[in-house]
């Protein structure tokens, strides 16, 4: 069983998806699918590098942060705050200025000037994705779609940029949001969820892509069309088609901007990231 749960194809993919589809099979009638999204990526922190915080490096941060997501889609959803583009922006900036606060050693390598514009790229980048995936988070679908592309397109920007391991953590977000909208799919309804479905994934994707381009070979323009995903999910119009199709569909459209980006870094390997 040890040599099993080493492997890193279970880490990263069976073992999230798992139990990120037992979450979502209690709450998939519920506000509060994201969390479905929490317990993946916390499977794969439990497998990986663990819980310790003896020494906060940015990959640590970053575990702490996408763990921390839990806290405003309890809040958010059990509150019944309502979807509004200021709560849109309000959580964007929250998790840009968190993002911050991953890079913060990583801007202190670099002159006052470049840091503080670097810094304020940062905030820039997740204020948007994550923004712009609660405001397509409305619909369910749409909104798990965009989490599924987001996941797997970091995992393998992160490995190309020789991050194994933000690799195998943007490959569980991706495993653990396709587990809720496969839970759609099966019961063929969409989720009550509310507009933080891919809070979770969008924070923890971002930051991978932002983390591989700080610290690997990935050029950081490798991860602008990551802002392109979520809208791409609007390229499916809403219709009567079941929802099964509707989600096969969608994922297909977010995975669009997603080829992109991956061929960007395909192309320019071993430019350097700054």
């Amino acid at each position: 069983m040890d040599d099993l749960l080493q492997n890193p194809a279970i880490q990263a993919g069976v073992a999230p998806f798992i139990a990120a589809l037992l979450v979502a099979a209690f709450t998939a009638r519920s506000r509060i699918l994201g969390l479905a999204q929490v317990a993946g990526f916390a499977t794969v922190v439990a497998l990986t590098i663990g819980f310790s915080s003896e020494s906060m490096t940015s990959t640590r941060k970053l575990v702490f942060v996408g763990l921390m997501t839990l806290l405003p889609v309890l809040v958010v959803e059990l509150t019944g705050l309502r979807d509004r583009v200021s709560t849109h922006i309000s959580l964007g900036v929250l998790s840009g200025l968190a993002g911050v606060w991953v890079v913060t050693r990583l801007l202190q390598q670099k002159e006052a000037g470049p840091a503080i514009a670097t810094g304020l790229g940062v905030v820039l980048f997740l204020a948007i994705l994550v923004g712009s995936n609660l405001k397509v988070s409305t619909d369910p679908v749409r909104g798990a779609a965009s989490g599924l592309m987001l996941g797997l397109g970091s995992g393998a920007l992160a490995l190309l940029g020789a991050s194994a391991l933000l690799a195998q953590f943007g490959i569980a977000m991706g495993a653990a949001a396709g587990a809720t909208l496969l839970v759609q799919m099966v019961t063929g309804k969409r989720a009550p969820a509310g507009f933080t479905l891919s809070l979770p994934a969008s924070v923890v994707t971002g930051m991978v892509g932002l983390l591989a381009a700080f610290t690997g070979s990935l050029p950081w323009f490798c991860i602008l069309p990551m802002l392109a995903v979520p809208w791409a999910t609007r390229l499916v119009p809403a219709g009567n088609r079941p929802v099964w199709i509707t989600a096969f569909l969608t994922a297909l459209a977010a995975l669009i901007p997603m080829l992109l980006a991956v061929a960007l870094a395909w192309l320019t390997a071993g430019t350097p990231a700054t």
